[in-house]
């Protein structure tokens, strides 16, 4: 089931301001970096740089984990998981490139693969397949208007902006914070969080042995009781015996009465 049907976008922004301001470092430079290594690799590596920093972000929202800059790299220690998002990206690329409502309808399905498989520990298959479920369950317009005010609308206006101011073109190096931030916040809201967001039901306590159908531990007799029933039948026992050997004396006595009247006679 849908964790929310509703998207409150001031809210991701505020936590994604909040972030930005606690780790200004690690989320604006860092996410250059990742963009221009991204870049570099023809976006090959763009499943494990970006993984490891939605990690990042993902654990200073849900977690309020405070990162090392070398944790934006940890994505590289799933290589082998997160390489195939590629594959996803090329087919949001391919739909773009058919007359740009194919690749939006693409991104939008998809838009929650990777903080899905960086969180999860799942196949992008997997992914792609849990990620378009919960857009066509929550709204798909929905989700395309939250991605055109995450990336296409920001970057019209950044590219409009700075060919009047060239400087401005600086603040570009936000993006990625804003949009890593917002999609992670979103992914949190719809999938949950803590044991549910990793889609992972609560194991007991080594050592308590609850189990279905056991009784908790306040449904529990107390020992003494158990004790007394344990003890039971050995007082009844004894009550048996002790009853027989008073009717063994008295037949006793009854006999030696008889002996001495008959001796008397």
């Amino acid at each position: 089931m849908p964790k929310t049907s509703t998207m409150n976008f001031q809210k991701y922004l505020e936590d994604t301001y909040r972030i930005i301001m606690a780790e200004p470092v690690i989320l604006i430079l860092g996410g250059l970096l990742i963009q221009l290594l991204t870049v570099f690799s023809l976006g090959i590596l763009a499943g494990p740089l970006l993984g490891g920093y939605f990690l990042v972000v993902i654990g200073l929202l849900r977690d309020k984990r405070k990162p090392s800059f070398s944790d934006i790299f940890s994505g590289l220690q799933q290589f082998g998981s997160l390489f195939p998002y590629f594959l996803v990206l090329l087919l949001i690329f391919i739909g773009f490139m058919l007359l740009i409502l194919p690749g939006l309808l693409f991104a939008s399905w998809w838009i929650y693969v990777l903080p899905l498989m960086v969180d999860r520990n799942i196949s992008y298959s997997e992914a792609m397949r849990l990620s378009m479920n919960r857009v066509n369950e929550t709204g798909f317009i929905m989700h395309l208007v939250f991605l055109l005010l995450i990336s296409v609308i920001p970057i019209m206006l950044l590219n409009f902006v700075s060919a009047m101011i060239p400087f401005l073109f600086v603040l570009k190096i936000l993006l990625p914070p804003l949009q890593a931030g917002c999609i992670a916040a979103l992914y949190l809201d719809q999938f949950g969080s803590g044991q549910e967001a990793a889609g992972r039901d609560t194991a007991p306590e080594p050592g308590l042995g609850v189990t279905a159908g056991s009784p908790l531990p306040e449904e529990r007799e107390p020992e003494t009781e158990k004790v007394g029933e344990e003890d039971r039948p050995a007082a009844e026992e004894a009550e048996a015996a002790g009853s027989s050997a008073g009717t063994e004396e008295a037949l006793t006595d009854e006999k030696e009465d008889r002996e001495k009247t008959g001796s008397n006679d």
